[in-house]
């Protein structure tokens, strides 16, 4: 089934109800999202054979060491320097759409290892939502828009370099880049890098460098590890010359991979202590769950009209909830549209004409379609896909039983990019009704609703995958994790480090979890390999992950993200060192691991 290319509401008449009781019935013209399931079709409730992961307890404890590794602190020395560079470059910051995400990369969020873990339970990654009682939920490009300030608009993310200007700029940076590799450390980590060009400030790259760090800290950290990304230096040149890029779909599938692999970790039986390294940046999803929840939310801090959303959880401590299951499953503790001003668009219809009073109209349409349309989403060696289908309500449109389509494109970002034309969507937009939903689909959600006894091996095979890849190829999926390709992989450190260049607070979290009382061990998307988990979804094959695309003018665009030989941003001189010190610390997790099995031998 191929969706119009045009058109992202459906308005048809309906019998429509309470969300929440099934009752008020009204017959109306109602406005989904499409696709919804067609009325001839017999739905299939296969929530109910496994749709969550949420673990029942058998009393015995399950210890999960979750490394967060993209949750990056700010330092003081970086909010010094988005200051001076604020002063000098923030009409283009405006201009390339990323004044507002790098405000908020000044932003500290203070963690809540308790509701993410809880939140990870529920995700579903078929579908990528959160599934509650009460219905499916999911963080959505709007989220991240609002939130953290990302673009929906533009380019992109992987876009070459064309001028021989920008690829003059690029050898600049690389220059420098390598000047690095003659230090100790060999390899340009984040403090250096930030000091270097702080105190070389006429340099003619400065900008470039700024937006590289910003890139590598806060936008796409997952093969950073607190390191310079080479890579980001197309996007860094870009971006200081006020192009427009979308990085907001790359973020967002980025958190969707985390979220998938978190929720596979925690449904794996095993006596064994195992550990997840987490890349996204995971800010994000607390933020978008304290902006729902009501009943979380601790004394935020007021917002003025203007600011980023993000400012009111800077330095918040969220509070500790005995009964935090029972808040996020309460049937009428989420709150659907939060935001107040999203989208910006006050329309009415004046002589058979749409008027809006908003001058940037088109933009903001365009940006709210994006959001609301079904789509594939581009990140750092994955595609996700995106259902807003199922969350109509969260856009303030009615819900119906979800369709299911198969990805129609062969190039995610021209199906992404597609031009909307939807006067339906005007219509919906200027009749701001309270949404609802259809008679039918209360009545399919509430046979579909979680079961604590669901098929366990459903349960296992859930994914928003293309097709499934041979194990001899996870290993090298394009979703697969461990230490970032290229870089040394160090020992995780216990014990907290005396002082640090780049304040890296808590990044390490033990959580205990509940085992559920199923015999056998159920990995579904995840290999194991020693004590940590390792990432291999079946959501797409390693070619079409790393296959070079062409835009609509036929260019090539390459994602510089997906190299084939996996050490692009390191020099090749110094790729031995590296792989040496991985066996090392591989031999030493074996060894580890070997002492645990013994351990657990001599207690039998």
């Amino acid at each position: 089934m191929e969706p119009s290319q045009d058109t992202i509401i459906e308005a048809k008449e309906e019998l429509m109800v309470s969300p929440l009781s099934g009752e008020n019935p009204i017959r109306r013209t109602a406005y989904f999202i499409k696709p919804c399931m067609e009325d001839s079709t017999n739905p299939t409730h296969y929530i109910s054979s496994g749709g969550t992961a949420t673990v029942t307890s058998n009393h015995v404890k399950l210890p999960l060491e979750v490394i967060y590794s993209g949750w990056y602190y700010p330092h003081r020395e970086w909010k010094t320097w988005v200051q001076q560079m604020q002063h000098k470059y923030e009409y283009m910051w405006i201009k390339a759409g990323i004044d507002q995400a790098i405000k908020a990369s000044t932003f500290l969020i203070r963690r809540n290892d308790e509701l993410i873990q809880e939140l990870a339970q529920r995700w579903r990654s078929k579908t990528n939502t959160f599934v509650f009682p009460w219905g499916e939920a999911t963080i959505t490009l709007e989220d991240v828009k609002v939130c953290w300030g990302y673009s929906v608009m533009g380019v992109p993310f992987s876009s070459p370099l064309v001028s021989d200007d920008e690829k003059e700029v690029e050898q600049e940076l690389i220059t420098i880049f390598r000047m690095f590799f003659k230090s100790k450390a060999k390899r340009a980590d984040h403090s250096p890098w930030m000091k270097y060009f702080m105190t070389n400030n006429e340099s003619q790259v400065v900008h470039e460098a700024f937006l590289s760090l910003w890139l590598s800290r806060f936008v796409f950290p997952g093969r950073s590890n607190q390191s310079i990304l080479k890579s980001v230096f197309p996007i860094a040149i870009h971006l200081a010359r006020g192009t427009k890029l979308a990085l907001a779909p790359a973020v967002l599938a980025n958190i969707y991979r985390d979220l998938s692999l978190l929720n596979n970790k925690i449904r794996i039986v095993t006596v064994v202590m195992l550990e997840v390294i987490l890349w996204a940046p995971f800010q994000l999803v607390q933020v978008w769950a304290l902006e729902r929840f009501p009943a979380l939310q601790p004394c935020p801090h007021v917002v003025e009209q203007g600011q980023l959303l993000m400012a009111k959880w800077h330095t918040v401590n969220v509070v500790k909830h005995y009964n935090l299951k029972l808040i996020l499953d309460s049937s009428n503790g989420f709150i659907w549209c939060p935001f107040v001003n999203s989208p910006p668009l006050q329309l009415h219809n004046k002589n058979d004409k749409w008027v809006c009073k908003n001058p940037n109209f088109d933009d903001e349409l365009e940006s709210f379609a994006r959001c609301m349309r079904v789509s594939e989403l581009v990140g750092t060696k994955c595609i996700e896909q995106y259902w807003p289908n199922r969350v109509s309500m969260q856009f303030g449109m009615d819900q119906d039983i979800p369709g299911m389509l198969v990805p129609y494109n062969e190039n995610p970002w021209i199906s992404y990019s597609e031009p909307i034309l939807d006067t339906n969507l005007y219509i919906a937009l200027s009749a701001r009704h309270q949404p609802n939903v259809t008679s039918r689909y209360y009545h399919w959600w509430k046979q579909s609703k979680p079961s604590k006894g669901g098929n366990k091996h459903d349960d296992c095979v859930v994914s928003s995958s293309k097709r499934v890849i041979p194990l001899s190829l996870k290993k090298e999926s394009c979703r697969s994790f461990g230490p970032p390709p290229g870089f040394t992989c160090k020992q995780i450190k216990r014990e907290h480090e005396h002082e640090h260049d780049f304040d890296e607070m808590g990044k390490c979290s033990i959580i205990e979890l509940s085992s559920s009382s199923s015999e056998g061990t159920c990995f579904g998307d995840e290999e194991v390999e020693n004590d940590q988990a390792v990432s291999s979804p079946l959501s797409l094959s390693v070619e079409e992950a790393r296959s070079v695309k062409y835009d609509r003018n036929g260019v090539k665009i390459k994602n510089s993200f997906c190299d084939r030989d996996g050490i692009d941003d390191m020099e090749r001189e110094y790729a031995s060192p590296c792989i040496e010190e991985i066996a090392s610390n591989l031999e030493s997790r074996i060894r580890k691991l070997e002492r645990v099995v013994a351990s657990l031998k001599q207690q039998n």
